[in-house]
């Protein structure tokens, strides 16, 4: 059973939005500033396009599902 594109884009987004908020408080303690931290927050957006596609392309492997 695969998922629908919508649930992918979903599934993308929300991680991103964690990775997104654990990079800016750790961008934050590391740095000191908050430019710093949106440097490390903008950072870790671009990965989501990488990963929606990614996740779509497992979608259409079979192995290891019932």
């Amino acid at each position: 059973m695969a998922d629908k594109k919508i649930r992918s884009v979903a599934k993308t987004f929300s991680w991103r939005l964690f990775i997104f908020i654990y990079w800016v408080i750790f961008g934050y303690i590391y740095t000191g500033t908050f430019v710093g931290a949106g440097i490390l927050g903008i950072g870790s957006i671009i990965p989501l396009f990488f990963y929606y596609f990614h996740e779509r392309i497992w979608n259409k492997v079979k192995w290891g599902t019932n």
